[in-house]
């Protein structure tokens, strides 16, 4: 008898395993919803160099005349290879002549730019904030959202070593865990445990300790032996998983 059929017999998906899943489910949905979070949390916003007449509160239509914030960009900010307004540098003074239907004119020499002084404007038609779009993490400072991301992971690496320890000593293990941990009394009991909540307290007081090592005599024999990272890939399901969350976690982190 295998263990599942301990566990058919104790009421299998009964109350007892329901109530689990009803109270684990909203913490493994913002847990999981972590992982996803910073594809959101970390984008990077189109951008480009805040300017002076088109970007201050101050100043008023009168200052500008009837000009259209496009055309105030266009004066402010070059353009790159696919015109669009650069993000790294910004003229130092209005370009006028850049009005003008011919957008140029000859013999003109080229226009003195300079780095964004001043901060940037961010582009708020995808997300009104990021902590790119918070933080300035633009430029020079790109690099910073890689340590918020090493941030957060080591903050999942420390969690999981202190919660893991408190968890060991305080949360009740399951009964699988107790029995090959050579604790068959205290797995035997937590079983007994499961067929009350599932309303099978007879099949629970049926239950010996014999049936438990009979059950898991082939799990406390592979517990005994040496695994390596090899017998992962040893059964179909597991290796079908295993491949799965390994592009998976490949395409998430392209698409960062």
């Amino acid at each position: 008898m295998a263990f599942q059929e301990l566990l058919d017999q104790v009421g299998g998906l009964g109350k007892f395993h329901i109530l689990q899943i009803v109270l684990v489910f909203p913490y493994l949905l913002l847990l999981l919803s972590h992982f996803l979070l910073e594809n959101f949390t970390a984008a990077i916003p189109s951008h480009r160099c805040w300017v002076n007449i088109l970007d201050n509160d101050t100043v008023t239509d009168n200052d500008t005349g009837i000009l259209s914030p496009d055309a105030l960009l266009r004066i402010s900010i070059p353009l790159d290879s696919e015109s669009r307004p650069e993000k790294r540098q910004r003229f130092i003074r209005p370009q006028w002549h850049l009005l003008h239907l011919n957008g140029t004119f000859t013999n003109r020499t080229e226009p003195d730019t300079e780095a964004c002084l001043d901060g940037w404007v961010y582009d708020q038609s995808s997300f009104l904030s990021t902590m790119v779009s918070e933080w300035d993490l633009v430029r020079s400072y790109q690099s910073w959202r890689s340590v918020a991301q090493f941030l957060f992971m080591a903050g999942m690496l420390v969690g999981g070593f202190i919660y893991g320890h408190l968890s060991d000593r305080w949360v009740v293990e399951s009964a699988r865990w107790l029995i090959i941990n050579n604790k068959p009394d205290e797995g035997l009991k937590e079983l007994r445990k499961v067929a009350q909540r599932n309303g099978r307290k007879n099949a629970g007081e049926t239950l010996t300790i014999e049936a438990l090592r009979s059950a898991t005599k082939e799990e406390l024999e592979t517990a005994q032996t040496q695994t390596t990272v090899c017998d992962m890939f040893r059964t179909p399901s597991l290796r079908k998983i295993i491949c799965i969350l390994l592009f998976v976690s490949k395409e998430l982190k392209k698409s960062k």
